[in-house]
């Protein structure tokens, strides 16, 4: 009897002693996502102000204008970095921002100059740019100014001179490429274009405009329609090339395609740039509108044109020794292309992902050459034409 009774003791006293099961700690709650940084930009028509967040907003944020002067995003359950302070704009849309952060969230308020309404908008994260808050503050109508601008370009017109619509791709919150020792081709090429309209304005019976002046988003599309607001007879978008492989090299200058890309390289380029809307904010249309397009192309010969740009461009580039120009001419759908009525040409000057190249690039006396050479070759495009036109 104590015999089993000591046994039964021994076994109960194990039991006893047994450690429990092992309980998988409870997770630790996820960090509330913090506003990082505010960015800003003035353009012509609008400022653009930018919210750096650290991970998306776990509630749907709040927009409203809570007087006439004062506009507000709402983040809930979300934290202020202590970097994060008031901002000063001082343009003519918006005075300053003012980043508050409590227990209930983070409160953005702008200061408004003028009565308008801003557009706000939710960005997720994609190809290394953070999750985002976008407000777009437009400035209001103007009707003298938009009259104004077509008297100009009425008389423009009437003098008969050739007017070129320059594009500097990218701006603002879309770098474009970053290049060797993270270069912006948005700047790049912006430097590059100005040159190039001074440039162009040196020819007789030429007048040039920028789509865009300074380091400001314009969407793609937008970009065609300032070229036709302005009435341009061609449209030549400036570029940097890219790629991972950093000993890629050259120059190339593109026309639109209306059946595909001469190659992989160049669809893989046309995808790449035309994404450029997607970083600013702009959803892609619904369907393509080149279908809708096709039979005025067809009626006219914008495609020609454009072609023969593209021809007197490269040759052009050619007197440029440091240049490598066997890329040559190539056909791809870029969006800055779509224009029906205007011949239109996209120049990759150059890799800026290159070291050698990105130095180039980098340096004032090089822009101005490649400037210099885009104009001989919008003069012998010029010249060609003017013959066409008085053999008619």
């Amino acid at each position: 009897m104590w015999t089993g009774l000591f046994i039964l003791a021994v076994v109960s006293g194990s039991l006893l002693g047994a450690n429990p099961p092992a309980r998988t700690p409870p997770r630790a709650p996820r960090p509330a996502p913090e506003l990082v940084r505010i960015r800003f930009w003035t353009a012509p028509d609008h400022t653009r102000l930018v919210f750096d967040l650290t991970g998306a907003p776990p509630v749907e944020p709040k927009f409203r204008l809570s007087g006439p002067s004062t506009y507000e995003v709402v983040l809930p359950r979300m934290k202020k970095s202590l970097a994060v302070t008031s901002e000063f704009v001082g343009d003519s849309l918006v005075a300053e921002i003012f980043p508050s952060a409590d227990e209930s969230g983070v409160i953005v308020r702008v200061g408004l100059k003028q009565a308008t309404t801003p557009l706000a908008f939710v960005l997720a994260a994609a190809d290394g740019v953070p999750d985002r808050i976008v407000v777009d503050v437009p400035a209001p109508p103007n009707a003298l100014a938009d009259t104004v601008l077509q008297q100009q370009v009425s008389e423009i017109k009437r003098s008969k001179r050739l007017i070129v619509a320059i594009d500097p791709g990218h701006g603002g919150d879309d770098t474009g490429a970053l290049g060797y020792r993270r270069l912006p081709e948005a700047d790049i090429v912006l430097a590059i274009a100005k040159k190039l309209k001074a440039e162009l304005e040196q020819i007789p019976g030429v007048s040039a405009v920028l789509t865009r002046t300074g380091d400001y988003f314009v969407p793609l599309q937008r970009r065609v329609e300032l070229a036709r607001k302005y009435q341009a007879d061609v449209m030549i978008s400036i570029h940097c090339n890219a790629s991972r492989n950093h000993e890629a090299t050259g120059t190339e200058v593109y026309f639109l395609s209306l059946t595909g890309a001469t190659d992989e390289a160049s669809r893989t380029l046309a995808e790449s740039e035309n994404a450029a809307d997607l970083i600013g904010g702009i959803s892609p249309q619904a369907g393509d509108d080149l279908l809708g397009i096709l039979f005025d192309l067809r009626q006219n010969d914008t495609i020609r044109r454009s072609s023969e740009l593209a021809e007197n461009l490269v040759d052009a580039l050619r007197e440029e020794d440091r240049l490598k120009i066997e890329r040559g001419v190539k056909q791809a759908g870029f969006v800055v292309l779509k224009a029906p009525d205007i011949p239109a040409v996209l120049v990759e000057t150059a890799f800026i992902t290159n070291p050698r190249e990105a130095a180039m690039l980098k340096d004032g006396q090089f822009q101005s050459k490649v400037a210099e050479r885009l104009a001989d070759g919008v003069q012998t495009y010029m010249k060609t034409h003017a013959r066409s036109a008085s053999t008619n």
